[in-house]
């Protein structure tokens, strides 16, 4: 089962040297793997994908945690992911190392690890942040078993780009104990929602454009949906939206629409 999934994955067109994001929630994987008899463990999937794309490629997953917003202590040694068990996973890992953000931190396999993880911006989706990296880089984002809306995160640093009406450049202050265990009080920020505007963003209504325009490949591994998406081209596509086709329609669905 795990050369099947190893196949899965260069179906979708990943290759050596690729820098790979991946989002993802691998229970259904997992379980089918045990139903079948041929387990599948969490290091299973993070070696496959480091042995296809080497160390010419990049390795990436989120470790998110919105608690440093909440007030709360960020520790870099510490802090869980919150974005699944994957992540967690790589995060335990001594061949990954964590970015520095407190708010969006990524961990890092490969040739540009020690890049990544000296950069210390403060804006979570400002031009220098890993996501504009990812187009700059024409990253490809692997999607296991999530949605868009649960995954594609890059849509912010577009709206912020693009300087949306219903988002707002917002500071958050805690303490923040560095790599080293020195702890100090920092500020970061992010493009929040003004949540009197009643508008929500959904990404999903955006697929068959995805489709249309090549951005996405997709494929089935038992009875999990695997998606490679190139970044890239979905930032475009996405950009474009934001810009021409919706501005408070496509992309940005009212809450009042919604409920009704």
């Amino acid at each position: 089962m795990i050369n099947e999934l190893k196949n899965k994955f260069t179906e979708l067109g990943i290759e050596e040297g690729d820098t790979i994001f991946v989002s993802s929630d691998v229970t259904l994987l997992l379980y089918d793997s045990l139903r079948r008899k041929q387990k599948i463990t969490l290091d299973d999937i993070i070696n496959i994908l480091q042995d296809i794309i080497g160390h010419n490629g990049n390795l990436i997953f989120p470790t998110y945690n919105w608690d440093f917003c909440k007030g709360k202590t960020f520790d870099y040694s510490k802090t869980i992911s919150k974005t699944g068990s994957l992540t967690q996973r790589a995060l335990d890992r001594i061949d990954f190392k964590r970015t520095k953000h407190p708010i969006y931190s990524f961990v890092v396999w490969g040739k540009d690890q020690d890049y990544l993880t000296s950069l210390n911006y403060k804006d979570s989706f400002g031009a220098d942040s890993i996501f504009g990296w990812f187009e700059k880089v024409q990253a490809k984002n692997l999607i296991i078993n999530v949605s868009y809306q649960h995954s594609a995160t890059f849509v912010h640093f577009l709206e912020e780009r693009n300087n949306v009406n219903y988002r707002f450049i917002k500071d958050f202050t805690a303490q923040y104990t560095d790599e080293n265990g020195n702890t100090s009080v920092q500020t970061y920020s992010m493009f929040v929602r003004y949540l009197d505007k009643e508008v929500i963003t959904t990404i999903d209504p955006m697929h068959e454009v995805f489709v249309k325009n090549g951005a996405v490949k997709e494929t089935k591994f038992v009875n999990s949906y695997l998606r490679l998406l190139d970044m890239k081209k979905a930032y475009e596509l996405v950009e474009y939206n934001i810009k021409y086709e919706n501005s408070d329609k496509l992309a940005i669905i009212k809450e009042l629409e919604v409920a009704n």
